[in-house]
Parts: C-alpha cells; sequence; structure tokens
C-alpha cells in the first residue's frame, strides 16, 4: 500500500501529468463555447463591436465599466473577426491562461502539489466554465488579479525591478478591466505597503528604504496610468448614486456573492449545498493547520483580500448604493482557488488526506455533471432556429420590431444588416451601443409605412396587440422559440400593413 502511495506521489508531481490536467481542463471549459446564442450583456458588449475604437471609448463612457475589456475585443475581432464564437475564443483565452499559471508560477513558487491543485481547481470548479463562455471581462480580469497576487508575493520574497513592473503593469490592466478589479489591485497593493513597513525580516534599514522607494515609484506609475480614465469613473460613479439596476436583499447582496466559486451552472439548491460543504471544508483544513503549527500567512493574505474586498462593497451597498453584485465577487477567483489549492495539496494527516480525495472526487463529479447540463443547454436543437426563421421571414419591403430593448437587442446584433426598429417613446443611454438601430420616436413612422413588419414579442403579445389595435395589420405567420441558453423566449409575428 505504502509503494503504491508513493507511486501516485511521483504521479502527481511529473510534470507531464501537470500538463495533461491542464490540457483536459481546457478542453473541458472550452467543450461549451461554440455558439452563437446571446443574453442582453453579451449583446450589449456585441452591439459596442459595430463601432470604432474612438466611438467604444465615448460610448462606454456613458456605462458603468472600465474600457479595456472592449478596445481588446475589438481588436482580436479585427484579426480574427466579428462573431460571438471569436468573442466566446476571446473570453476563453484568460480562462485557460489562468489555469496555466499553476504550471509557470505556482509551481515554482510553492511546490509541484500546490500547483497541480490550483490549475485542477481553476478548470473542474463549477465557476470557471460559466465565465469562460461569455462575452465579457470577467476572465480577463480574473487573469489581471492573479497576476497582481502573485507579484506582490514575489516582490516580498524578491526586490526585483522586473517583479515590480508587470506587477504595475497587470494591477493597471486590471483596473481598466473591471472596477471590482480596481478595488482589488488597489487592497493587494495597500496590504504590500502595510507587510513591507512591517515586515520583521527586513531588518537593514537600506533594504527597506529600497522596497518602500520602489513601491512609491511604481504606486506613481500605477497613479498615472489610472489618472485619464479618473475623470470617467467619477461621472459613472456619479451615474451609479442617481440609480442603479443592483437589488438589495440577504440573498443577491449578502449570500450569493459568498458562493460564487462554487455555483456554475447548478441549481440553487445544489450550488448552496456544496458552499457550504466547501467553507466547512476551509475551515476545517485551517483548524488542522493551526494545531499543527503549520505556516497559514499566504492563505491569510489571500483570504484577507477576497473579505476585504467583499467587506468593503457589501458596507457600501448598505450605507451609500447597492453595487455588490455576485458575479462581479468572481474577480477574486484566482487568489481565492490558490487558498484553497494551498490547504488542499499541504495536507498532513491521514484524514485530512482522505477527506481532501473526497472532496477532489467530488469536485471531479460535480465538474462533469455542470459541464453536462451546459452543453446540453449550450447546443439545444433549438439553437439558432429563431434567426434562421428571421432569415425566411425577411425580404424586401420588411421591417423587424421590437418594444422590449433587453430582448430584441439579442436578436439585432446578430442580424444588424436588416432594418430594425424599437418602438418607443423615449431615448435612453442603453441604445448607444446599438446606435445603428433605427428607433421610433413617435408614431407617425409607422401611421406612414406599407409594407411587412417582423414583431418580436413576450409571451403575452403586448406589442403586437397594441399595434393590432391602432393600425390595421395583416398577420402572415406566428412562432414562438424557446432557448435553453439563459431560458430566453422569443414570440415572433409576421404581419402585414
Amino acid at each position: 500500500m505504502k509503494n503504491w502511495n508513493e507511486k501516485i506521489k511521483q504521479i502527481l508531481e511529473k510534470k507531464w501529468f501537470h500538463i495533461l490536467i491542464i490540457v483536459i481542463g481546457a478542453v473541458l471549459i472550452s467543450a461549451s463555447i461554440f455558439h452563437t446564442e446571446l443574453w442582453f450583456d453579451e449583446s450589449y458588449t456585441m452591439g459596442l463591436m459595430q463601432h470604432d475604437f474612438a466611438q467604444i471609448i465615448a460610448i462606454d463612457s456613458t456605462d458603468v465599466h472600465p474600457v479595456l475589456y472592449y478596445l481588446m475585443l475589438k481588436t482580436f475581432m479585427l484579426i480574427f473577426g466579428q462573431s460571438a464564437i471569436v468573442a466566446r475564443i476571446f473570453s476563453i483565452i484568460p480562462a485557460i491562461l489562468v489555469g496555466i499559471l499553476g504550471y509557470t508560477h505556482i509551481r515554482k513558487d510553492f511546490g509541484a502539489k500546490v500547483g497541480l491543485t490550483f490549475s485542477f481547481l481553476m478548470y473542474f470548479l463549477p465557476f470557471m466554465p460559466n465565465y469562460a463562455m461569455e462575452i465579457r471581462m470577467y476572465t480577463w480580469t480574473i487573469l489581471f488579479v492573479t497576476i497582481s497576487a502573485i507579484y506582490a508575493y514575489r516582490i516580498n520574497k524578491e526586490n526585483k525591478l522586473e517583479n515590480w513592473l508587470i506587477f504595475a503593469i497587470v494591477n493597471l490592466l486590471a483596473a481598466h478591466c473591471h472596477y471590482y478589479g480596481l478595488a482589488t489591485v488597489a487592497i493587494i497593493n495597500g496590504l504590500l505597503f502595510l507587510y513591507i513597513l512591517f515586515n520583521k525580516k527586513i531588518k537593514e534599514e537600506k533594504t527597506k528604504k529600497r522596497y518602500i522607494i520602489y513601491f512609491l515609484a511604481m504606486a506613481v506609475i500605477q497613479i498615472l496610468g489610472y489618472l485619464p480614465w479618473l475623470f470617467v469613473f467619477i461621472n459613472q460613479a456619479k451615474s451609479v448614486s442617481q440609480g442603479y439596476w443592483i437589488p438589495l436583499n440577504l440573498a443577491e447582496t449578502v449570500i450569493a456573492p459568498l458562493g460564487v466559486q462554487f455555483h456554475g451552472s447548478l441549481g440553487i439548491m445544489p450550488a448552496a449545498i456544496f458552499t457550504l460543504f466547501m467553507y466547512t471544508y476551509f475551515v476545517y483544513q485551517i483548524i488542522c493547520y493551526k494545531k499543527q503549527k503549520q505556516k497559514l500567512k499566504i492563505v491569510g493574505y489571500c483570504l484577507l483580500i477576497h473579505f476585504i474586498l467583499y467587506f468593503a462593497m457589501l458596507i457600501v451597498s448598505i450605507t451609500i448604493k447597492p453595487i455588490m453584485y455576485y458575479r462581479y465577487m468572481v474577480i477574486t477567483s484566482g487568489i481565492v482557488v490558490f487558498a484553497l489549492a494551498y490547504l488542499m495539496a499541504n495536507s498532513k494527516t491521514k484524514i485530512q488526506k482522505i477527506i481532501t480525495t473526497i472532496v477532489v472526487m467530488i469536485i471531479l463529479g460535480l465538474s462533469i455533471y455542470d459541464n453536462s447540463i451546459r452543453i446540453l443547454t449550450n447546443y439545444d436543437s433549438n439553437r439558432g432556429k429563431e434567426i434562421q426563421y428571421l432569415q425566411e421571414q425577411y425580404g424586401e419591403n420588411t421591417i423587424l420590431l421590437y418594444s422590449d430593448f433587453f430582448h430584441g437587442s439579442n436578436l439585432a446584433v446578430q442580424t444588424p444588416q436588416y432594418e430594425w426598429y424599437k418602438y418607443q417613446q423615449e431615448t435612453s443611454d442603453n441604445l448607444k451601443p446599438f446606435e445603428w438601430i433605427k428607433t421610433t420616436l413617435n408614431e407617425e413612422f409607422l401611421e406612414n409605412y406599407h409594407g411587412k413588419i417582423i414583431i418580436v414579442d413576450h409571451e403575452g403579445l403586448e406589442l403586437y396587440k397594441e399595434l393590432q389595435e391602432k393600425y390595421e395589420l395583416k398577420e402572415l405567420a406566428r412562432k414562438q422559440f424557446n432557448i435553453a441558453y439563459r431560458n430566453l423566449i422569443y414570440h415572433i409575428v409576421t404581419v402585414e400593413k
């Protein structure tokens, strides 16, 4: 039995086995990305991609996110093509790279077992495949924040200019990708500075002075690098203070953000049970380490970064304006996963190792189950049929009309070559990414229009009924499409006026 355990240990520590896990993990999280269905936030991103760089900056300045991700995606799509699948591939790249950090950096800094465990968790915990396929900025921010934390650690080990420069650069990248990224790297900077000031290991005055000089120099670089966007950030913050869509309640503001790394496509109850199980395991391992008098400083710093961000956003949400939303907390996933990987990989006692093995098997089982659900959902037999139907119905002297901006824009960005109109009575900043979509600001247009109208509507067909009452419409066709991705439902009615 002892020889068998030694053989397993040797295999786990081999570089080829680590690379194998990375390859399997990369395939796993990429398996469900090759589809073209969109939900609203993705439609917003794809709508922005219809504009040039200057327009993207101008439009995004009125939104609530920094602009870097959109500019990077625009560059990527200019090279590889304008499609939802290309945009999803852009999101999968950093997701794969985060796992590779386990091999290139964490393995080197903390040993083979911690590095391997980190890579395994990044790919097999349920959250990563969920965000790796989204046409949003989350995976890129996770990557930059994780690299920031790695180089903050390396700076403490070795005061090299190279480490400082990489640290400053990735901090700026994270800050320009998401405001939670900005907050997280600010926390990392603050903790790093405090560590330098009060670190007893830095006994020589000259050495500490050099650390402080480097820190201040890099702080100036980061501030100057963020300064061009600072005024936009202030204006966006004012906009949020006047009104924002995020709800304030116990479930969504307090509880959900704590379980974002353990959710994925699992249902609410399975995700809640799994989250509670993982937190229990966290606490159990920390207690064991304390009893064994093992050092836990690195785990403590990781959890400190995560929970400072959590409580800071929670306090702001309760006292000023709700800005805490569960998916925003995914930004610190690399840091949380490292803390978990460190605890799992360094288990000492037999019972710890048995429990850790059980945890690994549960994660593996949930990952297979979670990805099976995601693949079945994303490759549902109805996918793309609504677009195909629009193409069949569309012809000369035809317009497409919708009233729900969050609903119809999903289809409009996939068929920008058509004559799309939004039926509304007011303008909105949310429409700016879709400025190529025409807007009816009054009813004069429809009164004078004669031809075919394709109406994208809700289950109650409110828009169709309203137009039927006002105008003489002849119904030509009607069809409902139930899309498994994000539970999207489209009712498409073709009429003639």
